[in-house]
């Protein structure tokens, strides 16, 4: 991990003791470090007599230039990618070529979304990247499946070339095809599968006999078999659910495996096509790897917080997962009604018996393809946001570890009626707000009456009820047939199904407590409890009580808890690679994260539009060194799609943080971005520190608006509105201020970039999205318009991205001091 972060920590618990005399490991000299054997002597064979350290050195973890290393990348999903060879999506060849186009552009890192297999249910829903089927197989998506043919060609020979020449045909034919605006995911697998396969059987027995193969199974073979024998009875049973498999199940997968994995088992043809078919996408993605290296660009990878409940990984080690559980998010700026993405949570517990083996393992096996890495959702190494398996949902979740409110501490504040706290809370008067004259309906059908509450002021009895048995849970209410109805249907009906289905979804979230299921004396706060009615029906009292207990519970109460789980997880990780890390901590950060992401020199993230601190917009020109600054990423909406939407936001962001003056169409309206620089400061007892200052004017300087983003900018846009649309020049200034911001990457989507050419942004700028995180059916079929051949020779535009790269002090990851 590169050093030179503002504000670095020094831990002195860390201590490097390194033997015999020359240069230390953070002196510039230092860049070829002698290496020492295990019985003391030099790599030139020369023996050391220097027994005692010549030197201590305190390592805070981070690795010293003598000044601040900067760069910058483009990011773009694989699958997005488009060429003149891809056949229906982007595949690992193309990311050779996206390689060179950054590499053109003057930048050194290239960014891509998750590359796992995620091949579940045979179908579109597989093209969420984020639901491995396994942590180490790679998706056949990726695949260039016309090498694939070329090389068993080769191996089958020239009595079989009419054979290779129809498989041939049959690719140009769906590559022309599958040449969309969107990627059909369904008809792109199942064309590269079905001419694998026949490549396959073409070559089989040469290719299973092949050194090249028997070195690659010898060692890839711990995931490689279970993987194989996995997606072989996925195919054979029809579902990846291996709890449906009766004695196949997880609990006898390694004998499964064991037995199917052998040449001549009923399955073995499909377990060694799926050898053949990773075989191929490994030395695809490690030839772009090399050819990223050979030209001095990092590679970046993105690590998976979850696996899927109907992977691999469940189904060999089924210990190190709570299956009853799902994994997701609080309500966020990403969706305000939280995330559940269905994945397991872990069972730390388990895993650290053996020091996190697994994490170790997929960390290790990412650095065969990457040099720097994201881990998604980091803060899940902290706490994770469970929620009970029948959810749908995010909201009715808690964290996993934290510290329970207990039963004693409701009792000693009076809260006796905890019942009352964790029920969801229906009377009539609450089915008549949200149903009006359906709430009879709501009430026959849905219902249970339990007793009276009060009367109205009329005198009639405020009646209470409770959910029947078979909609109490989120999967019962939604994925009863009450819901459904035909297609066809008029518009009124559907759309008073959709608001009745809303409001019981409402009125089970209707709580101030959730129980823990595994202890009885245990409960959680249901977050954004003072929403609910349920709250705000209570006495002034109870409200206060449980005030108290909510922001306790999501504050000091669980910080030591959630520093030391980080603190055990994250070395794992950091132990086992020599990747640069980065850190996706977006979203309900709590206090703790940055300092232990800082102390373990973990890269944060900054994203313009969701700043960490206060103020509408974050502030490129104060973004920590130890950061990756973005203006947009793939869970957003692009910076044009984003920035048009909003005619008030745009002016307030044009005029506040990119310091617009005077015609706002006119290029020369944005001044150049704030300068920076890094200095050492002395401080406290005499140890020196690095920090980022800022210096000269710049925009915020220039806005005579607030900070915060709340000025009144209601006379300056009518004077001088901004562009409505994100002309080229507005798309400059945002890409040069993140440039020029402290940060030690600064990376851009592929969307923002073909922004600053006007042809390249004809484009509709919400065609561009990549995900709605609101959606957790959402169609992963994004692709670029542009080909990476007609960017790679549009010299104008390169040399426009090599300029600002060039003025920032990014090229080459130049160390400015």
């Amino acid at each position: 991990p590169i050093d030179g972060a503002p504000d670095a920590p020094i831990s002195h618990d860390k201590v490097k003791v390194r033997l015999g005399p020359g240069p230390s490991a953070d002196s510039p000299a230092s860049d070829s470090p002698e290496r020492t054997r295990p019985n003391g002597g030099r790599a030139g064979g020369r023996k050391s007599h220097h027994r005692s350290p010549s030197r201590i050195v305190a390592r805070d973890g981070h690795f010293r230039y003598p000044g601040a290393w900067r760069g910058s990348g483009l990011a773009a999903p694989v699958f997005s990618l488009r060429s003149c060879d891809s056949v229906g999506a982007g595949d690992f060849v193309d990311l050779r070529t996206l390689v060179d186009v950054a590499h053109a552009g003057g930048m050194n890192v290239v960014q891509v979304l998750p590359v796992n297999d995620t091949t579940v249910h045979n179908m579109w829903w597989d093209s969420y990247p984020y639901s491995s089927v396994s942590v180490f197989a790679l998706h056949p998506l990726y695949l260039r499946i016309q090498q694939v043919v070329s090389e068993a060609a080769r191996i089958a020979g020239p009595e079989h070339a009419n054979r290779f020449a129809s498989l041939r045909a049959e690719v140009n034919k769906a590559k022309a095809a599958l040449d969309l605006k969107e990627i059909d995911y369904e008809a792109t697998v199942k064309v590269k599968m079905s001419v694998a396969r026949r490549c396959f059987e073409a070559v089989k027995t040469p290719f299973l006999n092949s050194t090249e193969f028997c070195e690659f199974l010898a060692e890839n073979a711990a995931w490689l078999k279970p993987y194989a024998v996995f997606c072989a009875l996925r195919d054979l049973f029809g579902t990846a659910q291996h709890w449906r498999w009766g004695s196949l199940g997880s609990d006898n997968s390694a004998g499964t495996v064991t037995r199917l994995s052998q040449p001549g088992s009923e399955v073995y043809s499909t377990v060694a096509l799926h050898y053949f078919v990773q075989f191929h996408l490994d030395a695809q993605l490690r030839e772009a790897a090399a050819h990223a290296k050979r030209v001095g660009v990092i590679l970046k990878g993105d690590l998976p917080i979850g696996v899927d409940k109907a992977s691999v990984d469940t189904w060999m080690y089924p210990n190190l997962f709570r299956m009853h559980t799902s994994t997701g998010a609080p309500p966020d700026d990403f969706d305000p009604n939280g995330q559940n993405w269905g994945f397991p949570t872990y069972n730390w517990e388990e895993m650290s018996k053996d020091g996190y083996g697994w994490w170790r393992a997929r960390m290790s096996h990412l650095e065969r393809y990457f040099s720097a890495m994201r881990i998604d959702h980091v803060l899940g190494f902290f706490r994770i946001w469970e929620l009970p398996a029948h959810t749908r949902v995010g909201r009715m979740g808690r964290f996993r570890p934290s510290v329970p409110i207990r039963r004693h501490e409701l009792e000693q504040r009076g809260l006796w009626f905890v019942d009352r706290l964790c029920e969801p809370r229906v009377t009539s008067s609450i089915l008549r707000e949200i149903f009006g004259d359906r709430d009879g309906e709501v009430a026959g059908r849905f219902m249970e009456e339990t007793g009276h509450d009060g009367h109205h002021p009329d005198g009639r009895a405020i009646n209470t009820y409770r959910f029947k048995a078979e909609f109490s849970t989120e999967e019962g209410l939604l994925g009863s047939d009450a819901f459904k109805i035909r297609d066809g249907s008029p518009d009124w009906l559907v759309e008073e199904t959709e608001a009745m289905r809303k409001g019981l979804l409402h009125l089970q979230h209707n709580v101030c407590l959730l129980r823990d299921p595994e202890d009885p004396d245990a409960f959680y706060p249901r977050i954004e409890m003072q929403k609910t009615s349920s709250f705000n029906e209570l006495e002034g009292w109870s409200k206060d009580a449980l005030n108290w207990l909510y922001d306790d519970y999501f504050g000091a109460r669980q910080d030591k808890l959630w520093r030391e789980n980080a603190r055990r997880t994250l070395p794992a990780l950091m132990t086992c690679t020599g990747q640069l890390v980065c850190g996706e901590d977006l979203g309900m950060v709590p206090p703790c994260v940055p300092p232990v992401l800082d102390e373990l020199g973990i890269l944060g993230l900054r994203i313009q539009r969701m700043p960490h601190d206060e103020g509408e917009f974050g502030r490129p020109n104060r973004y920590p060194y130890a950061t990756v600054c973005s203006p947009s990423c793939h869970d957003t909406t692009t910076t044009r799609a984003w920035y048009e939407a909003d005619r008030h936001r745009r002016a307030r962001y044009a005029h506040q943080v990119l310091g617009m003056q005077g015609d706002g169409q006119l290029a020369s309206c944005f001044p150049p971005p704030m300068a920076y620089r890094v200095e050492h400061v002395e401080e406290g007892s005499g140890a020196q520190r690095r920090r980022t200052s800022v210096g000269s004017v710049g925009a915020e300087d220039l806005s005579g608006a607030g900070a915060d983003g709340a000025g009144d900018t209601g006379f300056i846009e009518r004077q001088h509105p901004p562009p409505d649309k994100c002309e080229p020049h507005v798309m400059r200034a945002i890409v040069r201020q993140h440039m020029a911001s402290p940060s030690v990457l600064a990376i851009f989507p592929a969307q923002d970039l073909l922004a600053l050419e006007h042809s390249y942004a004809q484009r509709p700028a919400e065609e561009e999205t990549i995900n709605d995180p609101t959606n957790n059916r959402h169609y992963w079929r994004f692709r670029l318009h542009v080909r990476l051949e007609d960017m790679l020779a549009n010299s104008e535009w390169l040399a426009e991205i090599r300029d600002m790269v060039n003025e920032s002090g990014r090229q080459d990851g130049k160390m400015t001091t």
